[in-house]
């Protein structure tokens, strides 16, 4: 059947075919006057809020959090709550992100969302907060709502971050076995990923083997997260011989091949394990033409990061070379990984050309920075250097935080200059930024300090309670409980839930 075309009455113009419209159809609508005609003057104008400006804001003592979300509450979004709370717990403010979660469900536009408490829970785990993460959990069920898959995995890896990595890993698989008597809950491949990685960095090989045929019962085919996983967990435990054999099963399987990944696991690997031939051939097959995966940025990184951990500042530059070469440009993370090599043997003029190199290619220092060159002065007990970094620390708009001061108060407890701690927490009292007095006893504890010495530094922290403001994670209790559960806990007001202390006491 021959189709109809269409051809326009008037003539051509002279160049030939006009794309145009025919004379006789009507004008497109401006999508201007369309706008402008949905226009309200009531309505609020929408533009995506700067997640790093508020996250900026929150953590800076000028406004409190509600002032801080109110200004932004016309144009927030529930997409743009996850990305605070997520910034938050990134940088370890346990206590501040569970105040902005109490703002957002007071939100019209909060519905209950597995999600949130998803990310809470796995935020109080990383914080060494077992306890508000199973708060968490069973305010859940105490809503009404069943928890799901993606909650139970959450708190899974919750108690696989405990300091008690025994009796975190037991809990898990507890939490893992009341899932398969769900039927609602059943695991899933996030759940035998997370628990895949756990057992095998405690070098259990045979809990690993039960997981995979466990997989394959449940008609759950293993990812290349799988594999990946396993064979980081193996390399950090240092079995070499079981990471090698779960990269030669992984090459076996037809669904899935090694990628970029697999292969920078592999160089930390057996840089980790001082074996920098194998780390070199590794990077020498990801060079090759008939490679599929060609070295990034961070294999660069992790290849420069190994021979700088063990004094091979040589080989650290050359890395740096190749990466050159690579038309690959260093980030914040290079020139902190060349800092830390330098710093640790005395190259203390490389290590301070290499800052100003940083700030001459426009990357912003950060707290991390700063730390690593404290941490190389310190090292060296050269402590004037260390401190008078603390004092111009603001020139490059860096805030010296509680685990800088932390850093070289551990460097006086070794030589055993107390005048000077005490010198420096005085510091820190004035600056508003002493740590808590659990932490700060804890911290006098690990330095072997005397009893009589503890009592006069802990006169001067008590006078200023502060939380530990960058969750360096030092001095951080467990949950406190060996017999915590997941089921109906003694209820707790939603007002109560900032008040409870790291060391699970309310």
């Amino acid at each position: 059947m021959m189709s109809v075309v269409f051809m326009p009455t008037r003539s051509l113009p002279p160049c030939g075919f006009s794309f145009g419209r025919p004379a006789t159809v009507l004008p497109g609508r401006s999508l201007v006057v369309c706008a402008g005609r949905r226009y309200s003057p009531d309505a609020a104008p929408y533009f995506r809020p700067s997640i790093p400006s508020i996250l900026k804001s929150l953590n800076s003592d000028q406004a409190s959090v509600a002032q801080v979300l109110e200004s932004q509450s016309p144009y927030l979004r529930s997409c743009d709550g996850f990305a605070i709370l997520e910034g938050l717990g990134k940088q370890n403010k346990w206590t501040l992100t569970l105040e902005v979660f109490r703002w957002i469900q007071r939100q019209k536009w909060y519905k209950h969302d597995d999600g949130f408490y998803s990310k809470l829970i796995v935020i109080m785990g990383k914080a060494k907060q077992l306890r508000m993460a199973v708060w968490l959990f069973n305010e859940v069920r105490r809503s009404g709502a069943r928890p799901d898959t993606s909650l139970y995995n959450a708190l899974i890896t919750a108690y696989l971050f405990s300091k008690d990595k025994g009796r975190g890993f037991e809990k898990a698989l507890k939490l893992f076995e009341e899932m398969k008597k769900k039927t609602k809950c059943q695991p899933n491949l996030v759940t035998y990923n997370i628990l895949l990685r756990a057992s095998a960095q405690a070098c259990d090989v045979a809990r690993v083997e039960g997981l995979f045929k466990e997989m394959e019962a449940a008609r759950i085919y293993p990812d290349n997260v799988s594999y990946n996983g396993v064979i980081g967990a193996y390399g950090k435990a240092g079995d070499y011989v079981q990471m090698e054999k779960t990269l030669f099963v992984m090459r076996m399987q037809k669904h899935i091949k090694p990628d970029n990944v697999t292969s920078n696991t592999l160089i930390e690997s057996y840089g980790r394990g001082k074996d920098f031939v194998k780390m070199e051939q590794v990077l020498k097959s990801m060079s090759s033409s008939q490679s599929r995966h060609k070295p990034d940025l961070k294999t660069y990184n992790i290849v420069m990061s190994n021979y700088a951990r063990v004094g091979e500042v040589e080989k650290m530059e050359w890395s740096l070379e190749r990466m050159e070469a690579a038309n690959y440009t260093p980030n914040l993370r290079s020139y902190e990984i060349l800092m830390t090599g330098y710093g640790d043997v005395g190259a203390f003029t490389k290590m301070r050309a290499c800052f100003y190199q940083l700030l001459e290619a426009g990357i912003q220092p950060q707290l991390s920075t700063l730390n690593t060159m404290i941490s190389a002065y310190c090292q060296h007990n050269l402590f004037e250097e260390a401190e008078e970094l603390l004092s111009n620390a603001m020139e490059w708009q860096i805030r010296p935080r509680t685990s800088s001061h932390l850093i070289i108060l551990r460097a006086y407890s070794k030589v055993n200059r107390l005048s000077d701690m005490e010198g420096l927490v005085e510091h820190m009292k004035i600056a508003g930024i002493a740590p808590s007095t659990a932490t700060f006893l804890e911290i006098l504890a690990s330095f072997g300090l005397s009893g009589g010495v503890e009592g006069t530094f802990t006169e001067s922290a008590v006078e200023v309670l502060a939380d530990d403001e960058d969750g360096d994670g030092i001095g951080d209790a467990d949950d406190g409980h060996d017999d915590v559960a997941v089921s109906e806990g003694p209820e707790i007001s939603s007002s109560d839930i900032l008040n409870l202390s790291s060391d699970g006491a309310e």
